[in-house]
């Protein structure tokens, strides 16, 4: 199934607008890796609950609108309830949550749920699932959490090459630039210096994402891609701005981002 990242954006919008919720930034950096992953696994598998399914985890889970967004699209939730996203009652909460048919594990406290994708990795490779894979996305801020380097040292000694990790490198950790928290230049030669295979691609071309998480499947290692990402894309009055991490849209700028994100569909 083929998606359109623009039209995912555009719900993740309508979701974050009518929900009046935030993390405006994070949701929209990571849609084209979002929809790579998905796109590289068996989602009816996943609709399904198969237990060779490929299993996706989103560590980063405070993009959950754009979680949630791309899995609608690609058939796992139904659209209709992408509208009910931030509201009373409903289990689409501003954080990615099992209570969600489709997903494998609740994120949000950063750092653990890269964790919970390695034992994942591990546990298929023991009950002989060969054929699928694990795939989790970390944000770059949440890769200062000392347990994710713990989760990588063990998945190279175990030479769990079902595994692979996509890094949303947008540079801007909550309120600031993430390397005035702590800077991890150069990035991929720490990962490098880990044992894992490393890529670095250009994190809004799902080609480039799809053709790196293909490549890393056929070396005996996991890898990890360093994905380069704008936070706020395609919304130009939040592109690059930290404060897009906690505002909620006004009735002016929802209509504004639409406005742009159909021209950008239209041309796309």
């Amino acid at each position: 199934m083929k998606v359109n990242p623009i039209a995912v954006r555009q719900s993740v919008l309508t979701m974050l607008y009518q929900g009046k919720a935030s993390h405006l930034g994070s949701n929209m950096s990571a849609i084209e890796m979002l929809v790579a992953m998905y796109s590289s696994v068996d989602c009816k598998k996943i609709q399904e609950n198969a237990k060779d399914r490929s299993r996706i985890l989103v560590s980063k889970g405070h993009c959950a609108a754009a979680t949630y967004a791309t899995m609608a699209h690609f058939g796992i939730l139904p659209m209709a309830a992408l509208e009910t996203y931030h509201k009373d009652g409903s289990v689409l909460a501003g954080h990615v949550s099992h209570e969600v048919k489709g997903v494998e594990h609740s994120t949000g406290a950063l750092g653990h749920g890269i964790n919970v994708a390695v034992g994942c990795a591990l546990g298929m490779r023991s009950r002989g699932i060969t054929d699928a894979k694990v795939l989790a996305l970390v944000g770059d801020g949440e890769i200062q959490e000392g347990s994710i380097w713990e989760a990588l040292m063990f998945a190279v000694h175990a030479k769990l090459n079902n595994f692979i990790v996509l890094v949303d490198n947008n540079r801007i950790s909550s309120i600031t630039n993430t390397e005035k928290v702590i800077n991890m230049h150069p990035l991929a030669a720490r990962f490098q210096g880990f044992g894992l295979n490393v890529h670095e691609v250009d994190g809004h071309s799902v080609r480039a994402i799809q053709s790196a998480i293909e490549s890393i499947q056929t070396q005996d290692k996991p890898g990890v891609i360093i994905c380069n990402t704008v936070k706020g894309k395609d919304v130009p009055f939040a592109e690059w701005q930290p404060i897009w991490h906690y505002k909620s849209l006004t009735d002016e700028q929802y209509r504004e981002a639409h406005a742009h994100l159909e021209s950008l569909k239209v041309n796309s």
